[in-house]
């Protein structure tokens, strides 16, 4: 019989003991870096993935084309 309390979760915090199991939390607690309860430090365990994926390389914008940073222009 599995006990309630498994080992299994994305995210525990080190003080109050709180687990997260979503990927979905833990990506966002990595972002935050802190508990949101208690402000204690976080555990990353299995369930939490690799990590965020890699931003997509930066493709360079040229200055004739402004409207790719800015957008199209309204009339």
């Amino acid at each position: 019989m599995q006990s309630l309390m498994s080992n299994d979760f994305a995210v525990r915090c080190k003080a109050c003991e709180y687990r997260w199991n979503s990927a979905a939390m833990a990506d966002g607690l990595r972002i935050l870096g802190v508990c949101p309860k208690c402000k204690g430090d976080l555990e990353f365990g299995a369930g939490a993935g690799a990590g965020p994926a890699a931003p997509p390389p930066e493709s360079s914008v040229s200055a004739d084309a402004p409207h790719l940073v800015l957008g199209i222009p309204r009339i």
